[in-house]
């Protein structure tokens, strides 16, 4: 079952809240450089909102595509447009092994089901392609506000917050490569008051950030998909514990002449 328009709606209009607008800024930064990353002929971006300031023109891909999670259109910038559609992640409009690289701006949060959406997405992305993923983290004080506003009917507790420990799991066995493990953001608490900002706070999370602590609210990582026949090091390693121990002939004896 997937998710209704109204759901999607509700989701990206989260995202123009003063705390949402904070997170957006955060978030543009990391996109840029990950994309920036991408070469090809295509790339798909999926996600509840576009990002203006995220220049997809600057990128090394010739043809560009925007999946509207949330019905809005992705502006143009230079003169050019990223062609929109609105559908669903877990059925994507889009052959197998056409896109060069794919990102998922917190479409993994917005899904019904982001098992098979993950495998749909690996599923359109070719050999050597390039994946970006950006979503909540749910092990830091976002996720703790999550459970709360699913409490009192928050709209930012309609999202559903998925391990980036489980995503790397999905992405092993699918044949993904993950390229510089994961990198976590935006470690100030989860309001959107000037007051957080203060000296001694910004030194605070400047550290933990340089601890390197998976706290971060967001979480962002890379991956490559591997060639067809390649099987996964961890995958491969989970397969060789299961198959029961072989028993191999010893040598034979030779007799004396």
């Amino acid at each position: 079952m997937s998710v209704t328009t109204d759901e999607m709606r509700g989701r990206a209009a989260w995202f123009d809240s003063p705390l949402g607008r904070v997170l957006l800024r955060t978030e543009t930064e990391l996109l840029i450089h990950g994309v920036r990353r991408c070469h090809g002929d295509t790339m798909l971006w999926l996600g509840p909102v576009p990002l203006p300031d995220v220049a997809l023109d600057r990128c090394m891909v010739r043809h560009r595509f925007y999946g509207s999670m949330g019905g809005q259109v992705w502006p143009a910038d230079g003169g050019s447009a990223a062609v929109t559609y609105s559908g669903c992640i877990e059925a994507l409009p889009f052959a197998p092994a056409s896109m060069d690289a794919v990102v998922l701006h917190h479409a993994l949060d917005c899904c019904r089901d982001p098992r098979m959406a993950m495998r749909e997405v690996c599923k359109a992305l070719r050999p050597g392609g390039r994946l970006l993923v950006c979503g909540f983290n749910p092990l830091s004080l976002w996720g703790v506000r999550h459970l709360v506003a699913q409490l009192h009917g928050n709209p930012f507790g309609r999202f559903r917050f998925v391990s980036p420990m489980r995503v790397i799991d999905w992405l092993a066995v699918l044949g993904i490569e993950a390229d510089e493990g994961i990198h976590y953001s935006m470690f100030r608490p989860p309001f959107a008051f000037r007051s957080f900002e203060g000296r001694s706070l910004v030194r605070m999370r400047d550290a933990v950030r340089r601890a390197r602590l998976p706290f971060g609210g967001i979480y962002f990582l890379m991956g490559r998909k591997m060639a067809a026949g390649v099987t996964p090091l961890r995958a491969g390693a989970r397969l060789r514990r299961a198959l029961p121990a072989a028993a191999l002939p010893g040598p034979t004896a030779r007799q004396g002449q």
